[in-house]
């Protein structure tokens, strides 16, 4: 099935081929994917090794959706905003390089920008939540949201918190983004549904924004399952 109204704007990220895979393997192709091209000599956040790009670029030709590349590293450029706004698509699947955010003028497109925070909301905004809510409750999360001006702040389509994982080490390229790819397949599939996009929270204000994690709580948190054994 073709998400005839849903498109994707996607970087070369472990992220975003983990929501491929996840999309293709239920048939919720999107009707068009804009895939942003690290054109850099290093790896972005987000990416884990040099052939991401070339590893999506084959899922997208053998699942035949659509596609347009864009060897470019800024959400935000005029070349983006100018893909974004011509699409019909009203709704983008939104898996940008780590750190990422979308500025006033592509939000203001009149399109809504479907995003998965790795964290549990309103509780945890911000960067690198997981590892804090592994440290303060033994869980992780995710949230689907539209996106809005506020980080992490937009309306609240779904949340779920999941159990601590039995192996913590590589929380950033795979656990993290299994959890929200099942957040955002359980979105779409509900959307589907139901025909509407509802929320479980419109209102996602409070809780607490972190920052990136410093090494030593990282390294901890990380440890904390093998304290736990």
């Amino acid at each position: 099935m073709y998400l005839n109204d849903v498109a994707m704007l996607a970087a070369s990220t472990s992220r975003s081929k983990f929501y491929l895979e996840g999309l293709i393997k239920k048939k919720l192709m999107p009707a068009h994917v804009i895939f942003l091209i690290n054109d850099s000599q290093k790896l972005l956040p987000g990416q884990k090794n040099t052939t991401l790009a070339l590893e999506i670029i084959q899922l997208l030709n053998d699942a035949k959706i659509n596609y347009s590349t864009s060897k470019n590293n800024d959400i935000n450029s005029r070349e983006i905003i100018s893909e974004v706004s011509k699409r019909k698509e009203k709704v983008f699947i939104f898996s940008g390089f780590g750190g990422s955010l979308l500025k006033e003028e592509i939000l203001n497109l009149d399109k809504y920008f479907l995003h998965v925070h790795g964290g549990y909301l309103p509780d945890y905004k911000g960067s690198t939540t997981n590892y804090f809510s592994l440290l303060n409750e033994s869980s992780i999360g995710a949230s689907s949201i539209f996106l809005t001006k506020d980080i992490d702040s937009g309306p609240i389509l779904l949340r779920r918190k999941f159990p601590a994982p039995k192996n913590r080490n590589d929380i950033d390229y795979t656990i993290d983004s299994e959890v929200r790819t099942q957040i955002l397949i359980e979105t779409i599939e509900q959307y589907l549904r139901t025909g509407m996009w509802s929320f479980e929270e419109e209102h996602n204000s409070g809780g607490d924004t972190y920052y990136i994690i410093h090494p030593v709580l990282k390294h901890l948190s990380i440890l904390a399952d093998e304290a736990l054994k």
